[in-house]
């Protein structure tokens, strides 16, 4: 993937906080667009048209995504990928193909809520893809499992990279990880889509 290199806000701060998949998909998460971005805050109106304040620290780690392609998803690749339950088999709706340096983000096998529908988070390495009819079929491994996930020929793709604060312009989408301690309500991280693209989280 051939983009500026991007400097992410205390990385390992922020690895800290989401590297178990449990912890990562316990959070709250906020999806919208931004608004304004101003001091420590930033506000997103969300989907169905609230605002939202979400406040950032020095510890807020910031991502982008944007638009990828199935080229990306091959063997030794750490991706995150989003599927539900089709006739007792796991079908990926998304896959968010990680660079190297945030391999192990969110690592695991858990409930996700990206929409009603019940779904699932899978954040593993590809060991194997399989070619079949309509698509693909990855054989994924991560601490502690591993996953077969069958992939469609139109499924979304998207590669997931380190970011800035300076990504929140107006207008981008967003998708917000709050942090767990009720103590400090702030964004643990957000992600943002590049210019036309939505995170698909």
């Amino acid at each position: 993937m051939k983009r500026p290199s991007r400097v992410l806000l205390p990385v390992f701060a922020v690895l800290g906080c989401l590297a178990y998949g449990s912890a990562y998909a316990q959070s709250q998460h906020i999806r919208g667009t931004v608004k304004s971005a101003e001091g420590h805050d930033v506000t997103v109106e969300t989907r169905n048209g609230k605002s939202v304040t979400v406040p950032t620290t020095d510890k807020t780690g910031y991502y982008v995504v944007e638009k990828g392609s199935l080229s990306d998803v091959k063997p030794g690749k750490f991706v995150g990928i989003t599927s539900v339950d089709r006739d007792g088999k796991q079908v990926a709706e998304e896959i968010h193909v990680f660079a190297d340096s945030l391999r192990g983000l969110g690592e695991g096998h858990y409930p996700w809520d990206r929409d009603q529908q019940a779904n699932m988070m899978t954040n593993a390495n590809i060991a194997k893809v399989e070619s079949v009819a309509g698509g693909d079929v990855l054989k994924l491994d991560y601490k502690g499992g591993e996953q077969t996930i069958s992939v469609p020929s139109d499924v979304t793709v998207v590669t997931f990279d380190k970011g800035s604060r300076s990504d929140l312009a107006d207008g981008r989408h967003v998708f917000v990880v709050m942090s767990k301690n009720e103590a400090n309500k702030s964004a643990a991280a957000i992600v943002v889509g590049a210019p036309g693209v939505t995170p698909p989280m």
